[in-house]
């Protein structure tokens, strides 16, 4: 108990630059002070008849590790402006951390905190995803290869152009980085599908062409004259005949001879 006491003396004894604590104390006033756990801060220092007096932190407030801090920290804010977003909510032994809004990355990252968030970079159409994002890079595009094309944003494979030959058809638009190739049917094919077209035209002309050379002559038919009646008339004798004409008859005076009738007129 002597022995204690001396050492306790010699400790006080020496300034307090010179204190040296052992692991999980702090040195105050010249003294070597039990620290506080996490979550915890100092109340009231040690002293020669008592310990450390600690009490927990409380409202947005925290302490990380064993200290013999006498206020707790104050928890960090993560700044919308700055597109940051509480990855991880502060408690009383841990601070928050922050992270980046969708679309974004960290500029800034220090003991797995973000500071400040930047915009990811869009791979447009013509272009693939050579290498995705992370937490702290951006997204790193690619023009797709002569032969191949991506139509959408953030392809991550370019697609080959179609071959049109393979399905027995020509290119008839040539493809670029961001669509395809188009295809179309050769001439041969145009041809066939123009004079098939034709054929059907013709027959389908054909009824209609018949139907009018039916009524045209079921038409000319109703406007015949008729054969004048010279029966029975004697040599000299005057008949009329009705004549179609300008879609009216008129009276032909028709006379019979010896040998044939003959039209004497109105």
């Amino acid at each position: 108990m002597t022995l204690t006491f001396l050492v306790f003396l010699v400790i006080r004894a020496v300034p307090s630059e010179a204190v040296v604590c052992s692991p999980g104390e702090y040195a105050v006033h010249g003294e070597c002070c039990p620290m506080c756990s996490p979550g915890q801060r100092v109340q009231k220092h040690c002293n020669n008849f008592s310990s450390t007096s600690c009490i927990p932190c409380v409202g947005n407030t925290y302490t990380d590790h064993p200290n013999g801090l006498e206020e707790c920290r104050r928890c960090k804010f993560c700044d919308e402006e700055l597109k940051l977003i509480i990855k991880e909510k502060c408690v009383y032994t841990r601070n928050t951390v922050c992270g980046c809004r969708e679309g974004y990355f960290c500029r800034d990252f220090h003991d797995e905190d973000c500071e400040m968030c930047q915009k990811r970079t869009i791979c447009p159409p013509g272009f693939r995803v050579s290498s995705p994002g992370t937490v702290t890079s951006d997204h790193v595009c690619e023009i797709c290869p002569k032969g191949t094309f991506s139509a959408a944003n953030m392809s991550m494979v370019c697609t080959p152009w179609t071959r049109c030959e393979d399905s027995g058809m020509v290119e008839v638009k040539a493809g670029t980085s961001a669509s395809d190739a188009g295809c179309g049917r050769g001439r041969d094919a145009v041809t066939t599908g123009a004079v098939t077209g034709l054929i059907i035209l013709v027959l389908l002309l054909i009824p209609v062409a018949v139907f009018l050379y039916w009524r045209k002559k079921k038409k000319r038919k109703q406007y015949e004259p008729r054969k004048p009646e010279t029966e029975g008339l004697e040599k000299g004798e005057e008949a009329l005949v009705l004549v179609p004409e300008n879609g009216r008859e008129i009276a032909i005076g028709i006379q019979e001879t010896a040998s044939h009738p003959g039209v004497l007129g109105l």
